[in-house]
């Protein structure tokens, strides 16, 4: 995919039909590496004050996130196919570790296969834009990779996320899988993983003090 033939605005008559920041355009743009295609249905807004429409929260303001479809040869892809699973694991994993840190996703949040991937404090989150919703594939997910700093764009400083908390739904899960730029890690990918919950448990219980310092995500919905 030449030039940003990856992304796909489908905004234009949507509230939020600004385009996306360059750093977060900057920090997706490892899914041409992968044959993937952006479709941007919610992109920027205006701030409180502005003048401009919008709506929801603030995390969308100049662009600062997404909502938005992720396509493979014209298709798109859904978490509740066992086939697309990895993949979009490895979508979560990567863009996590190149500085995005909010990611909402969910059957009853914008509906299968639809993501909130943006800036604004870390964290993922289902229906009703609550932590304590999020499909437990996508919390194995965000919690397999290390947050990172959005590369350098358009000769802009790179924008390093603020805080470095890690998510409140935090648990010792690593999700590495076989596609390019694939976090190390465990070589099983996330249905594997997904369908051994008690190796989960067993390694929770051998670091107990993990639980200690975190909070439930509670974050509004994107």
């Amino acid at each position: 995919m030449a030039g940003n033939d990856w992304l796909i605005y489908q905004n234009q008559k949507a509230t939020r039909n600004d385009p996306l920041d360059s750093r977060l355009v900057s920090a997706m743009s490892f899914l041409p590496d992968l044959g993937i295609q952006m479709h941007v249905i919610s992109g920027g807004q205006e701030a409180a004050g502005e003048g401009g429409a919008r709506t929801g929260s603030t995390r969308h303001d100049h662009g600062q996130a997404a909502d938005a479809d992720f396509y493979m040869n014209g298709r798109r892809l859904d978490w509740n196919n066992p086939a697309d699973l990895p993949i979009l694991t490895q979508i979560v994993q990567t863009a996590k570790s190149r500085g995005v840190t909010g990611i909402g996703a969910g059957n009853d949040y914008m509906g299968a296969g639809r993501f909130h991937v943006g800036f604004g404090n870390p964290g993922v989150w289902g229906a009703g834009g609550k932590g304590a919703n999020a499909p437990d594939w996508l919390v194995a997910a965000y919690n397999g990779a290390a947050p990172g700093k959005v590369p350098e764009a358009s000769g802009q400083p790179a924008w390093q996320p603020q805080g470095n908390q890690p998510n409140a739904l935090a648990g010792p899960f690593n999700m590495g899988g076989p596609f390019p730029g694939a976090p190390q890690g465990s070589q099983q990918n996330a249905l594997a993983q997904m369908q051994q919950p008690q190796l989960q448990w067993t390694d929770m219980r051998a670091d107990p003090s993990m639980f200690m310092t975190t909070r439930r995500n509670s974050l509004a919905m994107g």
